[in-house]
């Protein structure tokens, strides 16, 4: 799928941030589906196909970390790329990457560096 159009599914507890985060996708040329909360996050991935996660790490429902076992035990092998954003600096992203997590993505964003990433990421 490269230089394609990518459907990303972004969870984020904060709105302003979520928006800012979607416009920029969207500018490049991607579909972005924000939401602000695991549990509805993990609803629409029942439904529906992305081509990436990029989640929160931290979010009052559910971690992002525990999104993202859901996420994987709900998909299995058709899970999509899928992202962390944090601030926080205690995260393992070694850790992380290990347990199939594709990247850490820190707050605050470089949004020209998330998109690069991402997109990077998707079209291997």
């Amino acid at each position: 799928m490269p230089d394609s159009k990518l459907k990303i599914l972004f969870v984020d507890d904060e709105q302003d941030l979520l928006d800012l985060c979607a416009d920029a996708f969207d500018m490049e040329g991607h579909e972005v589906i924000g939401i602000t909360n695991a549990p509805d996050a993990l609803e629409l991935l029942s439904q529906n196909q992305y081509d990436v996660i990029i989640s929160d790490s931290k979010m009052p429902e559910m971690s992002g970390e525990q999104f993202y076992t859901k996420a994987r035990e709900l998909l299995g092998e058709k899970l999509p790329p899928f992202f962390l954003s944090s601030g926080a600096i205690d995260l393992d992203e070694t850790g992380l990457i290990s347990q199939g997590v594709r990247g850490l993505i820190s707050k605050p964003y470089d949004i020209e560096e998330m998109i690069e990433q991402v997109v990077k990421e998707a079209n291997k």
